[in-house]
């Protein structure tokens, strides 16, 4: 991928029938939790952070992977503190450089592109949601593992830029704009998000109901 060339996917009718059809069949459970992570967030007592720890987990599916509470605890630790995020530009390269460092329980390694974009994604609305749905939705194969980190790290941060300026340039399409209003009208925090975050909600939910036809 070049994104010299290829700045964002062009959007073609499969894209807007499922992206039109997710938006039917996003329910309250969806978004909801994300919402609440984000007022969550805002409060530093312990008692909502260890709110915020369960709901993440939660919703998310931390506990999946076989992650370590090592893991975790450094996680949550950069999270709640915001390192590597600073004046709204995230360094996706040390979070993931620091947290690709820890064990799984099976006593492998792995690069944690999918939380560590969900990390981020707290702090910035902008940043969108890498995932297996994601990646299918863009008809897009993560290098392998046999590919050394370094460039691993860096095809995920210049996708993530391809998949932010895909979403922001349907967003202002004839086509999908209607599909976010209707999305924004299922709840009045919703029309607070960006539309990234929006489409983050409708391109998971394609992914989870098979919704793309090609």
């Amino acid at each position: 991928m070049n994104q010299a060339e290829t700045p964002f996917m062009l959007l073609q009718q499969q894209h807007i029938d499922a992206l039109d059809q997710a938006e039917r069949l996003i329910f309250h459970s969806d978004f909801c939790p994300y919402l609440e992570l984000k007022k969550l967030l805002l409060d530093p007592t312990p008692l909502a952070q260890d709110r915020f720890r369960l709901l993440f987990t939660n919703y998310y599916g931390l506990n999946i992977g076989g992650l370590t509470e090592e893991f975790k605890i450094r996680f949550f630790t950069i999270l709640f503190s915001g390192k590597f995020i600073a004046n709204g530009q995230p360094d996706f390269a040390s979070i993931l450089w620091e947290l690709s460092r820890i064990k799984r329980k099976k006593g492998d390694f792995v690069i944690p592109f999918s939380f560590t974009s969900k990390l981020v994604a707290m702090h910035d609305e902008t940043s969108p949601i890498y995932d297996r749905h994601v990646l299918n939705f863009f008809s897009k194969k993560a290098p392998a593992a046999t590919v050394d980190k370094q460039n691993r790290i860096a095809w995920y941060v210049e996708f993530l830029q391809y998949v932010r300026n895909t979403y922001i340039n349907w967003a202002g399409s004839i086509q999908v704009a209607p599909i976010l209003s209707r999305l924004k009208i299922r709840d009045v925090q919703l029309s607070n998000c960006h539309i990234v975050r929006l489409m983050d909600f409708l391109v998971w939910k394609v992914g989870n109901q098979k919704l793309l036809r090609t």
